[in-house]
């Protein structure tokens, strides 16, 4: 099996990662500022309005900016690899890339050995499961989309319950994360069909008080009162 021990380790607790989508640095700083306080985690989305009709910062552009945080580098590009290098420089701790941006994903997943981070899939709504299925023994996670990727603010589409359901019924040692249209109306349903990591970015950016709403959350996954 290919799974970290580590990573299964720390993802025995449920995690909330704030997302941040930015093409410029001072819109990221700003966007960094909100939510910095709230997770040791931050996924930072990269696009190359290739693969979806958006661009982005690449992971080049943060080499220079102090960033105190376990680092995932969401990678919604074609030929992903190309910026793996650029990702280890910066000290991501994960890496995404997507199934539906490669001719070869196996390539990919197995040449994992040759940098330091952890490797996960994603797949977009509209892919089967079926298509993960020979892969399920080379990558460290599992990233379902909840919405289409390229932009923040986007609903999250139920049918990512079903296989967030499937997958965990059949292997329910895979770290499952779930990206896109998270909310306090949904993340309880979201947890309870096997999500471990949730990740959130307009609800926490576009609130008054990105604290307590992320309060909120990690207590509808929790089961705590805030």
């Amino acid at each position: 099996m290919y799974f970290s021990k580590k990573f299964t380790k720390i993802s025995l607790m449920k995690l909330i990662i704030p997302a941040i989508l930015s093409n410029n640095l001072t819109d990221f700083e700003e966007k960094l500022k909100k939510v910095n306080d709230l997770s040791s985690w931050l996924q930072i989305d990269i696009a190359d309005n290739h693969f979806v009709p958006n661009q982005t910062l690449f992971p080049r552009a943060f080499k220079n900016i102090k960033i105190e945080k376990n680092l995932e580098i969401h990678l919604m590009t074609f030929n992903p690899e190309k910026y793996f290098l650029d990702c280890q420089k910066i000290d991501a701790k994960r890496v995404i890339f997507h199934l539906e941006a490669v001719d070869d994903p196996l390539k990919i997943l197995t040449g994992q050995k040759n940098y330091s981070f952890q490797l996960g899939l994603a797949i977009n709504p509209k892919t089967p499961l079926e298509k993960v299925v020979p892969y399920l023994n080379y990558f460290n996670f599992l990233l379902f989309l909840g919405v289409e990727p390229g932009f923040q603010g986007q609903c999250f589409q139920s049918k990512t319950l079903d296989k967030i359901e499937k997958i965990k019924k059949n292997r329910s040692e895979i770290i499952v994360e779930v990206d896109g249209g998270i909310n306090e109306n949904n993340i309880e349903a979201i947890s309870a069909a096997g999500a471990d990591i949730f990740v959130v970015g307009s609800a926490l950016l576009k609130a008054k008080n990105p604290k307590k709403i992320f309060n909120q959350l990690m207590a509808k996954i929790s089961k705590k009162k805030v």
